[in-house]
């Protein structure tokens, strides 16, 4: 008789621990991670890799979404009401990039000058690095001079042949990113690493509603 109560709750642990699991459902995010949301703070969403309009013409991530860890979103919802400020918006294009992903990325386009080796990671593996740009108020994108993901030397931050409004429109996301806590990286005006803390390289794959 003890032996069939065991198996009575052993099996009621089983049945809990499955239904917590399933619970849980698509939208479970581990504490380490923080999704922007793009419609509550007015961000644009642009996410290059969930679709094929990208230097690739692959689609390398299931759905539009963009986690950072939580110091660094908080970082960019500073940055977000600094652009306000300013009035402009910000437009995404990456955020945090699963490690599996950038294998994936590499073994498509197999030049680093264009992805990094996958190796011991990349801040975007980290989630501390975001790509974006700004948008006006009349939603067209401020001309940068160059388009995100043109590996071609006018993406370098301080590129020749930039016109004044190329050179405005730089300086202007760079100071928004910095003031935000945010260091810029000289050879994609798009790209920012968040400065405050180091990560870990991490493959959390998040699920699509």
């Amino acid at each position: 008789m003890k032996f069939i109560y065991g198996l009575v709750l052993l099996s009621l642990f089983v049945f809990n621990s499955l239904y917590a699991q399933i619970a849980v459902g698509a939208d479970y995010v581990p504490a380490e991670w923080a999704e922007v949301k793009f419609d509550s703070l007015a961000i644009i969403n642009r996410m290059a890799y969930a679709d094929t309009a990208n230097f690739m013409h692959e689609k390398i991530y299931p759905c539009a979404r963009c986690y950072l860890r939580p110091e660094v979103a908080e970082a960019l919802l500073e940055a977000n009401e600094i652009a306000k400020d300013k009035g402009v918006t910000l437009v995404i294009y990456d955020c945090y990039r699963p490690y599996s992903y950038q294998y994936k990325m590499y073994e498509i386009v197999n030049n680093p000058t264009y992805v990094a080796k996958p190796g011991k990671g990349s801040n975007h593996n980290r989630g501390a690095a975001i790509d974006l740009s700004l948008v006006d108020k009349d939603g067209q994108l401020l001309h940068m001079g160059g388009a995100f993901d043109d590996f071609s030397a006018i993406s370098n931050y301080a590129a020749n042949g930039l016109t004044k409004e190329a050179r405005k429109n730089r300086r202007l996301l760079r100071r928004i990113m910095i003031r935000a806590g945010f260091n810029p990286y000289e050879g994609e005006w798009w790209h920012f690493d968040y400065k405050q803390k180091r990560y870990e390289t991490s493959d959390f794959r998040w699920d699509c509603e």
